[in-house]
């Protein structure tokens, strides 16, 4: 039975806004965090310049938490994306995010790229736009190998991006892209909105070797057991792949951070425990 490592994500002080976050004084929220049993946290953050993020990190630390990942959706809700028309948003959103990538690298983990890539159809034609993504990118993963950072594409769906809404070419395009500092992350709310099937997709990315992350919510962005996910599916494919890394809940904070957190940490456990116990007995 490959262990479930469950993180959670919390954003950083200088948030002050993010539905999928845990907000609030982060000294509680992560003394919470470690005493439901979690073993970790994700961080979303704007600017790591903004607070003293080497005493955020101690903080974490003597909780007795792990960092798992930093995510940069907050600089979205900025308007800055790689893609945005104006030549100087795009550079300003690829010096950002070699900034969380050096945050990334005292963190000792990851920074991943979702939604601040932005969409392709906003430049004058789609290949102009994919253009502006790569060479953004080239200038990240770049600096990223310089500071030992893996930089991990999340596959979002259209609503959010017209570009890597799947697994599948998420893959692709890492392969043809030719930078080992990049790798992958799977999303299940993404993932039912575009996957013909989550646990097919979940072998792609497994497979790949480049599958570095799992992202966990439900169908309708709730915690997971409060949609239509079949978890049942999702927890017995990654015990059969043997996925031995974290796996986050990414979820909105709806009624509430300690809720969501103590539910999904019971419902994960409990579902994944279920599943492999019928992998035992058939074997």
């Amino acid at each position: 039975m490959i262990e479930l490592k469950l993180s959670y994500t919390v954003a950083t002080p200088d948030v002050t806004q993010l539905a999928t976050a845990w907000m609030g004084d982060r000294d509680q929220v992560v003394a919470q965090l470690a005493e439901i049993g979690y073993g970790a946290v994700e961080l979303q953050t704007g600017d790591p310049t903004a607070f003293d993020s080497a005493a955020f990190r101690r903080q974490i630390g003597a909780a007795g938490l792990e960092i798992t990942g930093v995510s940069t959706g907050p600089l979205a809700a900025k308007g800055l994306y790689l893609t945005a028309p104006d030549e100087a948003t795009r550079k300003e959103a690829v010096r950002r995010l070699n900034v969380v990538t050096d945050f990334a690298a005292e963190c000792g983990t990851h920074m991943t790229i979702g939604s601040i890539r932005g969409f392709a159809r906003w430049a004058p034609d789609r290949a102009t736009g994919l253009g502006w993504f790569r060479e953004g990118l080239s200038e990240i993963a770049a600096h990223a190998e310089s500071r030992g950072v893996r930089v991990v594409l999340e596959p979002q769906n259209r609503q959010v991006s017209d570009m890597l809404n799947t697994v599948a070419a998420t893959v692709a395009f890492v392969r043809s892209f030719g930078s080992a500092a990049l790798a992958i992350e799977a999303d299940t709310f993404h993932m039912a909105q575009e996957e013909r099937s989550i646990p097919a997709a979940l072998v792609t990315g497994y497979l790949s070797g480049m599958l570095l992350h799992i992202q966990i919510s439900d169908s309708n962005r709730l915690a997971p057991g409060w949609g239509q996910l079949n978890w049942a599916d999702f927890f017995a494919t990654v015990q059969a792949l043997g996925y031995d890394r974290w796996i986050c809940v990414e979820a909105d904070q709806k009624p509430g951070s300690a809720a969501v957190a103590r539910h999904t940490h019971d419902f994960a456990r409990l579902i994944a425990a279920g599943q492999a116990g019928e992998q035992g007995a058939d074997q």
